[in-house]
């Protein structure tokens, strides 16, 4: 067992009362890094047993084997002229993107105070826009018969841009909120609310949809999607099982260790469940083919993209304000 005063290749570790309470992780007794890493540090700090090593180690692999797969695709499918395949570019992109942001932030976010809010700040961001990245898929290869035209239908995307934009605005706010339980609440909310309404359609389809749809062979890995996505939400809300043993899962088995592995898992389950749908459903969905034109999809994305790197920034710029005028005084 790993305890204050442990040193690895990143320095040495330290006991919760040792760091900063903004450092503390909910039920995490031991393992904590210098608050004040420089950078070199937290990359070697990678390879050590800290509280932070497996939250880098649960994104940063998956991140590249899901470029592997999409590099994969691009041998068979024609990214660049069909645009059959550009929801599925889109989207292939935010999975390989969204845990590669989550590393990041892990690995770098104990530089100092500052960075670790950016870190995180951008980490929020990668969730939003991979939320849309999904909510692209499911619209073009996944959406139920009975909803891909009407009001629901149109108004799909456009939500989930409203909603990734909310994401971004009122997660990057609640690190500036004082710590309680409030904060945590609404957190849990503005980063779950733009992940359940993009599997709101393929719930439906599931339950109540055609005769059609009940057959699909991508209903199996869409249900063990949505189940990973639920499991994961109650590991992130409940720190379960840190929540009963505090201390006892500081290094290994602690509920951010295992969100990451959930929400992973229900990746990988979407993945292969959309890639039955654009395959099993590609003549009926191309008989009324509503994303011929990029702006529609990659278009779409890429201003999901853009509007959130300039929160990143707008709160950024905040941030150093805030911490002027705090020095100030």
């Amino acid at each position: 067992m790993f305890v204050a005063g442990t040193t690895g290749l990143g320095g040495p570790l330290f006991h919760k009362d040792q760091v900063p309470e903004h450092f503390h992780e909910s039920y995490i007794v031991n393992g904590y890094r210098n608050p004040k890493s420089p950078p070199f540090q937290c990359l070697l700090s990678v390879f050590d047993a800290t509280n932070e090593t497996l939250n880098f180690w649960t994104h940063f692999l998956p991140s590249w084997y899901f470029m592997w797969i999409l590099k994969d695709l691009s041998y068979t499918l024609d990214f660049q002229h069909d645009s059959y395949t550009w929801p599925l570019l889109g989207y292939m992109c935010m999975c390989c993107i969204y845990p590669l942001a989550s590393s990041i932030a892990h690995t770098f976010n104990t530089m100092s105070d500052k960075a670790r809010h950016v870190c995180f700040f951008m980490d929020y961001s990668a969730i939003a826009a991979s939320a849309f990245g999904t909510a692209l898929a499911y619209r073009a290869y996944s959406f139920p018969s009975d909803f891909r035209s009407g009001f629901f239908g149109d108004m799909f995307l456009i939500v989930a841009f409203i909603n990734s934009i909310l994401c971004i605005v009122i997660s990057c706010k609640t690190r500036f909120m004082q710590l309680s339980t409030f904060r945590k609440v609404i957190r849990i909310g503005s980063l779950g609310l733009p992940c359940i309404y993009t599997t709101i359609p393929t719930t439906y389809r599931l339950i109540f949809g055609s005769e059609l749809d009940m057959n699909l062979t991508s209903n199996y890995q869409h249900t063990v999607s949505i189940i990973f996505m639920y499991i994961a939400g109650f590991l992130y809300g409940t720190h379960f099982p840190e929540r009963m043993f505090p201390g006892s899962f500081d290094i290994i088995g602690h509920s951010h260790q295992l969100f990451h592995v959930c929400v992973i898992l229900g990746t990988m389950t979407q993945m292969q469940a959309i890639l039955y749908d654009m395959q099993e459903r590609k003549q009926e969905l191309t008989a009324t083919w509503e994303f011929s034109d990029p702006s529609s999809s990659i278009g779409m994305l890429g201003a999901v993209l853009f509007t959130n790197t300039v929160f990143v920034i707008i709160y950024t710029m905040f941030l150093y304000r805030k911490s002027n005028k705090e020095k100030s005084c």
